[in-house]
C-alpha cells in the first residue's frame, strides 16, 4: 500500500525484504520514482527481516533519488534493522525513524 502527496510518496515495506521478494519490490519502487516521487517514505513497521539484497535495494533508491535531488526515509525500523543499518552508515545518507516499543 502506498499514498502519494505532490512528489512525496509513503509506501509500506512486506514483512521480509529479502532475496525472494525485492525483485518484485524494485520494479514497483522504480515506478513509483518513474512517476515523480522525489521524496520517499518507506514504512517498516512490519519488516522483520531486511537482507542484503534489501540493503542493497535501499542503497540504489536513495542514489537514484539523491541524483534527482530527493531523499530517501525508512520508518517504523524494528531495533535490531535499525541497529544493523546504522552500523552499515545508511543514517549518514538517509533518515532511519525507530519504530515504536509494542505496548505489554
Amino acid at each position: 500500500m502506498s499514498e502519494r502527496e505532490g512528489d512525496r510518496t509513503v509506501a509500506e515495506l512486506p514483512e521480509d525484504v529479502d532475496l525472494y521478494t525485492t525483485a518484485s519490490l524494485r520494479v514497483a519502487v522504480e515506478r513509483v520514482i518513474d512517476e515523480g516521487c522525489r521524496h520517499l517514505v518507506l514504512d517498516a513497521s512490519r519488516t522483520q527481516h531486511l537482507d542484503s539484497t534489501g540493503v542493497s535495494a535501499l542503497v540504489g533508491w536513495y542514489h537514484r533519488l539523491e541524483r534527482n535531488g530527493g531523499t530517501l526515509a525508512v520508518t517504523g525500523l524494528n531495533d535490531g534493522l535499525l541497529r544493523m543499518l546504522t552500523m552499515l552508515g545508511l543514517d549518514t545518507v538517509m533518515t532511519l525513524e525507530p519504530g515504536t516499543a509494542p505496548s505489554s
